[in-house]
């Protein structure tokens, strides 16, 4: 890698709700930022954002969950939040984002634990699951997904992925949020200027965020120089679709117990059948109590993480 940037430690000062220790691990030439909250808690629940949210997201469900006897995990992918950040977009692969996060999960060589993976989170997550299945016991996937595709539609997939986000133009906050699908989702951040992700995380929730989270929000991209991953993360939807397929050929061999916690309003998934696609594919899915939860858009954990740390907590234990 040519250039890793780092956001400077004065970007995240004060920031609201988040008084957490900063822990870090070296993976290859980068830092990896990660809290570690109720260490002296015998459990363990790893907590996994995505695009372009980071650890913040996480902020008032880990308080909560560590007073009820969790040890609480939550990492900043690689290109976002506290970590240190790749210019080159090439560097940007599924692959290498998977590669980051199974290092990450080895390091720590924590195994039984529990997950709770959203976005990107549960994309990069089940891959990595995929490959390290004594990682979890309880898995919690939430307004996520996982192609697999085959036949004549892993040619088709890709293109139309690429057409739909070329067509968009070049949307405005104002356009994504009159009409939010993929298309103006992936075109707003190959092509705008500058990311206002803020306004974004505003948009992909119903609660009103106050300034000061949407600033936060922000914090980790100070200029366009550090836009790579969240620019480039909608452009690898679909790639490494032989790899994904791999992964569901072992997911469905996974047996331990696992939870969808889908929201009633995100725009991208809400009522598409994608928790269903868990529900069937997972046979430790089988009789558990899915739940959607309600008046919550795609940043669920944003507009109701009480609401799921109480379904978490009851469940896992």
């Amino acid at each position: 890698m040519e250039t890793v940037l780092r956001t400077p430690e004065s970007a995240f000062e004060d920031l609201k709700d988040y008084p957490f220790k900063a822990n870090y691990m070296q993976l290859e030439q980068m830092r990896m930022h990660y809290l570690d909250e109720g260490k002296e808690n015998q459990k363990v629940i790893f907590l996994f954002h995505g695009q372009p949210s980071w650890s913040y997201l996480y902020r008032h469900m880990i308080p909560p969950l560590a007073d009820a006897g969790y040890r609480v995990i939550a990492p900043d992918l690689i290109g976002f939040g506290k970590s240190d950040k790749p210019m080159d977009p090439k560097d940007h692969t599924f692959t290498n984002h998977v590669n980051w996060v199974s290092q990450f999960v080895r390091q720590l060589g924590i195994k039984h634990a529990s997950a709770f993976m959203q976005d990107w989170g549960g994309m990069i997550g089940l891959r990595v699951l995929a490959n390290n299945p004594d990682w979890l016991d309880h898995l919690i996937v939430a307004n996520t997904a996982l192609a697999e595709v085959k036949g004549l539609a892993k040619f088709i997939f890709p293109k139309v992925m690429k057409w739909m986000a070329k067509s968009s133009g070049k949307p405005s906050v104002e356009k994504f949020a009159h009409k939010q699908n993929f298309g103006n989702w992936a075109g707003y951040f190959s092509r705008s200027e500058k990311l206002e992700i803020g306004k974004i995380m505003q948009v992909l929730t119903t609660k009103s965020l106050k300034p000061e989270e949407m600033q936060a929000y922000d914090a980790p991209f100070p200029d366009d120089r550090f836009y790579a991953a969240p620019r480039t993360m909608p452009q690898i939807i679909a790639t490494d679709l032989d790899e994904v397929n791999e992964a569901w050929e072992k997911l469905r061999q996974w047996e331990k117990p696992v939870l969808t916690l889908f929201s009633d309003k995100d725009p991208f998934l809400a009522g598409k059948g994608y928790d269903e696609k868990f529900r069937k594919n997972f046979k430790g899915a089988k009789d558990q109590p899915h739940i959607t939860i309600t008046n919550a858009s795609h940043f669920l954990q944003e507009d109701q993480a009480s609401a799921l740390v109480k379904n978490i907590t009851k469940w896992v234990n």
